[in-house]
């Protein structure tokens, strides 16, 4: 089937019909009538499909209006009298929450106690997991799954609608193992709908199931919605990098990127700057070597007062018994021990290992130096975590010391990155999980950490 433009004129029955105008138009909680894409992919989930599941996948470029399709999807039955439960999932907890997601769209819709009735008000929860509950019982469940062994979340649990948001973003097995968890006893049609640009781990396996498989695809974007400045965003689409854009703008699910359509040598080049001493804080961050060939490297990265991000140095061993590296790196940067002006050491959790004892180990190694320690476990491809950095080494906002080691071969990792590396980029590595870590724990979560060298 794949790319669908209209619905089956012989499966448009009076029944369905009738079911539309029930759990969408006449829907309390659906305060917006759906567009003709919109529409059509409402009707594809909820078709009686001889009990069988239906599964599509709904988007392309950017501002197409997923977010409130996966809204109107997700409250589609909840005031019916039948039992209904639906699974809402992300990536990850502070997107899944977000502010213009489905959760937030769905506290203003069902929870709104000026415009519904006391019989109509949901209640919501955030603990133990988000959930929001109608007066039936009827329950819709929030759920992120950021690595691939949380699909065991999946185990016990049935739906009879899940809703992937930004489906190519989750973990690949995660999208396989749901299907066990895709069951009802109701009426109530079964279905999974994805609603996703391409870009993510999960982009070969929705192409290959949907925009090139059996199931039904509908590609909707900025170029459809007709409730927003086209114009506009197409403009605001322009200034991103040709990556993005093809994803974004474009909505290309076959693309796949070259060595340098991330970066080039000329951004690179055009980016570096004299060291300097007014510096806000200090990182460092350590990447672990992993299996054959790969190297263990450590990073300095900077934070300026005037909200400029600086990669300070590198370095990197083929040792196996690497303390001696760091320890002489930490050394290098906090010449007094006493008054350190590194704040924080980073370092990649890999899987499987105790953190606690990881942690221990490496707090103790640097003790000396009076630098706390903390664990990141990463999060995605290295292609992926890479991806932020370089935008904002593109756009000017991260800078690098042209007198940093290891610079020529930190450039030419950097425009080597694809999807699929034979060579692991360690020197990206060790510098993305800091540039990540100050984006997210410090900048995002506001997470307290000690300031080094502050002027």
């Amino acid at each position: 089937m794949s790319l669908v433009e209209t619905f089956p004129r012989t499966e448009y029955t009076h029944d369905l019909r009738d079911v539309f105008l029930e759990s969408v138009i006449d829907n309390e909680y659906i305060p917006f009538a759906p567009y003709s894409k919109q529409k059509l992919a409402i009707l594809y989930a909820s078709r009686q499909n001889d009990f069988k599941l239906n599964q599509l996948l709904v988007g392309a470029g950017g501002f197409g209006g997923k977010t409130f399709l996966g809204s109107m999807l997700s409250v589609q039955y909840l005031p019916f009298d039948e039992d209904y439960t639906c699974l809402v999932t992300r990536r990850n907890y502070a997107e899944l929450l977000d502010t213009n997601s489905v959760w937030d769209n769905l506290i203003d819709w069902c929870c709104d106690e000026d415009r519904l009735t006391k019989d109509e008000l949901c209640d919501y929860k955030l603990s133990p997991s988000p959930k929001i509950i109608h007066p039936n019982g009827n329950t819709i469940y929030f759920k992120a799954f950021d690595q691939e062994k949380k699909k065991q979340k999946f185990k016990s649990a049935s739906y009879d609608r899940i809703i992937n948001d930004e489906a190519s973003e989750l973990p690949p097995a995660v999208l396989k193992f749901q299907y066990r968890s895709s069951r009802n006893t109701t009426d109530i049609p079964l279905s999974i709908i994805n609603l996703s640009n391409p870009s993510g781990d999960s982009t070969d396996y929705l192409v290959e199931k949907f925009v090139d498989g059996e199931e039904p695809y509908i590609a909707m974007d900025w170029r459809d919605n007709p409730f927003i400045d086209k114009k506009a965003y197409e403009n605001s689409l322009n200034e991103l990098d040709y990556v993005d854009q093809q994803y974004q703008k474009y909505g290309n699910w076959h693309y796949k990127a070259q060595q340098g359509d991330l970066i080039n040598r000329e951004d690179m080049l055009s980016q570096l700057v004299e060291p300097t001493d007014t510096i806000q804080f200090s990182l460092v961050g350590v990447d672990l070597a992993g299996k054959g060939k790969d190297k263990f490297a450590v990073c300095r990265y900077d934070l300026l007062p005037n909200g400029l991000e600086v990669i300070n140095d590198f370095a990197q061993t083929e040792s196996s018994m690497p303390e001696d590296m760091l320890l002489n790196f930490i050394a290098k940067h906090n010449p007094n021990p006493h008054t350190p002006l590194t704040s924080l050491v980073v370092i990649e959790q890999e899987g499987g290992g105790s953190p606690l004892y990881a942690q221990r180990y490496f707090q103790e190694l640097i003790s000396d130096f009076n630098i706390p320690v903390v664990l990141k476990t990463p999060k995605g491809s290295k292609y992926q975590r890479a991806r932020p950095l370089m935008r904002k080494i593109r756009n000017g906002q991260v800078k690098i010391n042209k007198d940093c080691n290891c610079l020529d071969e930190f450039i030419d990792e950097s425009i080597s990155l694809v999807p699929v590396m034979k060579k692991s980029p360690n020197l990206v590595d060790s510098c993305t999980l800091l540039h990540n870590y100050l984006q997210e724990e410090v900048l995002h979560k506001g997470t307290n950490i000690k300031l080094g060298a502050r002027l």
